[in-house]
């Protein structure tokens, strides 16, 4: 069945999501395990979430959309999404504690060689204050999916220039874990991520690391190597994500400054692209 190009303009949420201790410890654990000064939730400022952990309740958000009653999709045409682009804003640091509430609203569709392409906004908000926090564009590719209704010609499609050829790089490791650790922790599961036999069935060679993983162990980097660690200066962390990872395979982060922010490109061990982005850090 097709993706239903109508539900343009359509609107997800709110749904309140709270950043308990035991959420933002998890999610940080999952990526940064040896950060304990990040995971000490005693500490004198307090305990702050990784801006990344953004992507917790957007997902169930994703989940939502493609359960819309005016939605076409199949299951299995539903799990032929493949995450595309992730392009965050943070506003300000989520706490550990805070009260959120997140929406999401479908910009468009278009067919594409690929399948269909979709873009839609998330917009997380301050449940008390309505303050808004973080404001996301994520874009997906639904592969060998029809398209019915009106697409959207002018659909955005992020692309970030890549670092110098001779730019520094820095390595990532991975342990086969990975995928497992990272589902539980973002309570995000999709099973061509942790179960081998339903990758195959996907014509996946084995299981593969989530997009965000990737998207958050880069912007990890780039905070350690471009504000001492502090991911509360991240202000923005957007990628395009290009290829796919394996679990238990070191990574590379190529990255220098830019006029933009912070250039930065991920590659396999093999030297496939992973992903190109951008980050950008407050002062």
């Amino acid at each position: 069945m097709p993706f239903n190009a109508d539900l343009a303009g359509t609107c997800w949420g709110p749904i309140p999501w709270e950043a308990t201790p035991r959420r933002v410890l998890a999610y940080r654990a999952a990526l940064a395990p040896q950060d304990a000064a990040g995971l000490d939730d005693a500490a004198a400022d307090g305990l702050f979430a990784l801006p990344m952990h953004v992507v917790t309740p957007e997902w169930v958000l994703v989940l939502m959309a493609r359960d819309h009653a005016g939605q076409t999709l199949s299951l299995d045409e539903g799990r032929r999404a493949v995450h595309a682009g992730q392009d965050s804003r943070f506003h300000r640091p989520i706490r550990a504690g805070d009260a959120l509430e997140v929406t999401a609203t479908l910009l468009g569709a278009r067919a594409s060689r690929a399948g269909v392409v979709t873009a839609i906004r998330f917009d997380t908000r301050d449940a008390r204050t309505g303050e808004l926090m973080v404001e996301t564009l994520s874009t997906s590719v639904y592969r060998d999916v029809a398209l019915t209704g009106t697409e959207s010609p002018d659909l955005p499609s992020p692309a970030y220039a890549a670092p110098a050829d001779d730019a520094p790089t820095v390595t990532i490791p991975t342990s086969p874990a990975l995928p497992h650790v990272y589902s539980e922790c973002a309570e995000i599961w999709n099973p061509i991520h942790t179960e081998r036999q339903v990758a195959l069935a996907a014509g996946l060679p084995d299981i593969i690391v989530h997009g965000t993983a990737l998207w958050a162990l880069a912007g990890l980097e780039a905070a350690r190597l471009y504000a001492g660690g502090d991911t509360r200066r991240l202000t923005r962390l957007a990628a395009r994500f290009t290829g796919q990872a394996f679990p238990g395979r070191p990574m590379t982060l190529a990255h220098e400054r830019a006029d933009e922010g912070v250039r930065l490109a991920l590659r396999s061990d093999d030297g496939r692209m992973l992903l190109t982005g951008l980050a950008g850090f407050r002062d």
